[in-house]
């Protein structure tokens, strides 16, 4: 045994053990998180120390991944990689996506012609907000959000009325974890009597939280269940959306929530 590694062949290598409880389900997800574009080989000690485990614990992690085909050997000894199998999971979300994104895309397009800037269209996945789609104002501006990338659900129009819909306890423990980093205009912003409205309202606002000099609205998209699906939204420069603008706008990402919303429940039949 190795660092709690079980030698498997080679140095380091684990033995699955098995694996129990709720937190460890969380972990192990974290653990293959963290592998991404900007980092896609990981050591098992690295891991240990990304995420606060032991290195018997990581080594097991690890080990369930490869067995579950997710993981396996990169170039350097030790070192690890997730194989094809992880693309499965984009064939999911590109299949569980495409009918929002079909029938949102011509409203988006005529929303984008009508306001004239940028216009967004997102999901809630765990503890984050995704793009699923966006189309470009004839002026566009640098924007963070882009397709397919994660942003925290508490910064942003998109993100916080998709927190306001977060099931009570995950919203809770979401909040909880991240108190700590929160400064306090952004604390003020996400209180539950806050969310509340948010939720209430069907829509929310926002002015520079994630970009500087950028005012964004948004509101809710329902799936045909009545569940929220999706938001709608906006951004743009202030200097183009002056506050005597923004109602408008904003009236306008409410009625293409609602434009989608009908066409959802459409296409479900």
């Amino acid at each position: 045994m190795v660092d709690g590694g079980v030698v498997n062949g080679a140095v380091g290598e684990a033995t699955p053990r098995r694996l129990g409880g709720i937190e460890s389900g969380r972990k192990l997800v974290a653990v293959l998180w963290s592998f991404d574009s900007e980092r896609p080989v990981w050591t098992v000690p690295e891991l240990a120390a990304e995420h606060g485990l032991t290195a018997s614990t990581a080594y097991r992690y690890v080990g369930v991944l490869r067995e579950m085909g997710l993981l396996d050997a990169a170039g350097p000894v030790g070192s690890y990689q997730v194989t094809e199998k992880v693309s499965s999971l984009q064939g999911a979300l590109d299949a569980g996506t495409s009918a929002l994104r079909d029938v949102a895309m011509p409203i988006m397009l005529r929303v984008r012609d009508q306001i004239d800037e940028t216009v967004l269209i997102a999901r809630r996945g765990g503890e984050y907000a995704y793009c699923v789609d966006r189309v470009e104002s004839r002026h566009p501006v640098r924007l963070q959000f882009q397709r397919g990338e994660a942003m925290a659900l508490h910064l942003g129009s998109m993100a916080r009325l998709l927190l306001s819909h977060m099931p009570p306890p995950e919203r809770r423990r979401y909040l909880a974890r991240i108190e700590p980093t929160l400064t306090p205009a952004q604390a003020a912003q996400i209180t539950e009597e806050e969310l509340a409205k948010v939720a209430r309202d069907g829509f929310a606002v926002s002015s520079e939280e994630i970009d500087e000099g950028i005012w964004g609205t948004a509101a809710v998209v329902r799936a045909p269940s009545g569940a929220v699906s999706a938001v709608i939204g906006t951004a743009g420069p202030v200097h183009r959306l002056p506050p005597d603008r923004r109602a408008e706008v904003t009236r306008c990402m409410v009625e293409a929530a609602q434009e989608i919303t009908e066409s959802l429940r459409r296409y479900s039949r």
